[in-house]
């Protein structure tokens, strides 16, 4: 009962707090391919009712299309930890609600509580069971040692990694060069796939003001399998687009590779030699095809 999961072309989250009154339908009109309404983090406890209130007023509104093919803005919501966030859940599902952003996350046994949930409510709304996705957020020891029951638990299609609490989870101090975080970035690349997941988002960086570190901080993490990452403000968003879309001599050398293929596999030849001297086979190929299924479909998607 797992959604499908995202797909190609939705490379950014845009988070918006939950108590931002109309900051939340302006963010559709940014351009980010998700909103995620937050009710955690960025909302104070005393407005934590409220923001929930403005949450489904949200929800219930007509989504904002993001593309020239008609793709809608993504909504998901970041509830609470724990018992609150449960009955978060037990009101959100309705409208055009994508999934939840599920916080705090240690074991399996918290997302199928989750799925327990999230099944009563869909059954309530006459909605096909399994509608709401989640998306774990990575951000403590415990949910990164238990990595792989968390990525197989139901409705999970991506994990998103909260590098900043599992910093501090961890007693890490994170350097300029991100260096002591690649370790666990690779493990929940790897834990995705492995469990047929969509690729990995990427984390926020409180320094929205630095946008050149940001850039060196995305392009990190595209080398090492994400396609795509969480933003906490509207300036951060090109520099994702740009990072996570293949470049137009990415998808032409991409497109020509693979019209040679079919050459040299109706000759019964399953690798050889390319024009640039080094070797192609099968997983060179599905190199290839990734970077067309990344692709934007047109240039005025791409920023």
């Amino acid at each position: 009962m797992n959604p499908s999961g995202n797909g190609p072309g939705l490379r950014s989250y845009l988070y918006v707090p939950g108590d931002a009154g109309r900051r939340l339908d302006m963010a559709q009109g940014l351009r980010a391919d998700a909103v995620i309404a937050d009710l955690e983090d960025s909302v104070v406890p005393a407005h934590k009712a409220s923001a929930l209130a403005q949450v489904l007023a949200w929800l219930k509104s007509e989504p904002v299309v993001r593309d020239r093919r008609g793709r809608p803005v993504e909504r998901w919501v970041r509830v609470n930890a724990g018992c609150v966030g449960l009955q978060e859940l037990n009101q959100l599902v309705r409208g055009h609600l994508r999934g939840v952003v599920l916080p705090k996350i240690t074991t399996s046994a918290d997302l199928a509580a989750a799925d327990d949930v999230l099944t009563a409510a869909e059954r309530r709304q006459g909605l096909a069971p399994g509608s709401i996705a989640v998306m774990p957020l990575i951000e403590t020891a415990e949910a990164v040692v238990n990595i792989m029951p968390i990525a197989g638990a139901p409705r999970v299609i991506m994990l998103q990694l909260g590098e900043i609490d599992l910093a501090a989870d961890l007693g890490m101090e994170l350097g300029a060069d991100e260096g002591g975080l690649a370790a666990i970035r690779s493990n929940i690349v790897v834990a995705s796939r492995a469990n047929g997941l969509a690729a990995p988002v990427g984390p926020v960086s409180a320094n929205y003001s630095d946008l050149e570190r940001f850039r060196f901080s995305t392009e990190r993490l595209r080398r090492l399998g994400f396609v795509g990452r969480a933003a906490i403000h509207p300036a951060q968003l090109p520099i994702i687009h740009e990072t996570f879309t293949p470049s137009a001599d990415a998808v032409a050398s991409a497109r020509a590779l693979l019209d040679t293929a079919k050459v040299f596999t109706d000759a019964g030849r399953g690798a050889w030699v390319g024009t640039d001297g080094k070797m192609v086979d099968a997983a060179i190929l599905r190199q290839a095809r990734r970077i067309l299924e990344l692709a934007a479909p047109s240039e005025s998607e791409i920023k």
